[in-house]
């Protein structure tokens, strides 16, 4: 039996696209550049919010000027995103029922660490986590497997004793990175071909599902 599991955000708990498209898409239209669709959006996102925006923005600006829209984004974001962001359903449930098993849940994203800690506190006020990572400077991005390690040290947990679950390609590739069974969700940002392409040992449809695999 699993120990422990560590999930993604963006994309397998919360459903965040909307609020990451608006805020990005008001500072593209702001400047008159080209706006996007939601569903480019599910292929920006993954490698965390700067990497999203340079997808986005047009190629052809300097990066001082980058760097300024940049900064726009991010403070655009950080007053909307908790406006139309909300749990995928059944997640709330499948979390506290973890927890009632005595299984260790923790949370891994790409989103900086900023944005990751106050969105879970709001959205899930009374799920115990027992950490929380979002992208932090000094430590490598997902697929890196680096904040997968620190977090089993911290908790004491071997690499079998966990899953990794998300629902892109990064996720899956830092489960196989880690040497970690992953799960890859099939109602995220991805397609089940793309997970499977990149290394998911399951799929689930639903979050009910993983308990028949603990």
């Amino acid at each position: 039996m699993k120990k422990a599991i560590i999930f993604d955000l963006d994309g397998t708990l919360l459903d965040t696209l909307t609020d990451i498209m608006e805020s990005v898409n008001n500072v593209l239209n702001k400047y008159d550049f080209p706006t996007h669709e939601i569903h480019a959006y599910k292929y920006f996102i993954g490698n965390g919010i700067e990497v999203l925006t340079r997808k986005a923005f047009p190629k052809d600006i300097t990066e001082s000027e980058f760097r300024n829209y940049f900064q726009e984004v991010k403070q655009e974001y950080e007053s909307r995103q908790t406006l139309r962001t909300q749990p995928y359903y059944g997640i709330e449930e499948m979390l506290l029922k973890l927890l009632d098993k005595g299984i260790s849940i923790s949370i891994l994203s790409n989103k900086p660490d900023e944005f990751a800690k106050p969105t879970v506190k709001h959205f899930f006020p009374n799920i115990k986590f027992d950490i929380v990572y979002g992208s932090r400077i000094g430590i490598e991005r997902k697929p890196s497997p680096d904040a997968v390690f620190e977090i089993l040290e911290k908790l004491n947990f071997s690499k079998e004793d966990c899953f990794f679950v998300g629902d892109t390609s990064i996720d899956m590739q830092t489960s196989v990175n880690a040497d970690v069974d992953g799960i890859g969700v099939s109602w995220g940002f991805r397609t089940i071909e793309e997970l499977q392409d990149n290394g998911a040992k399951y799929i689930i449809d639903s979050p009910k599902e993983i308990f028949s695999l603990i």
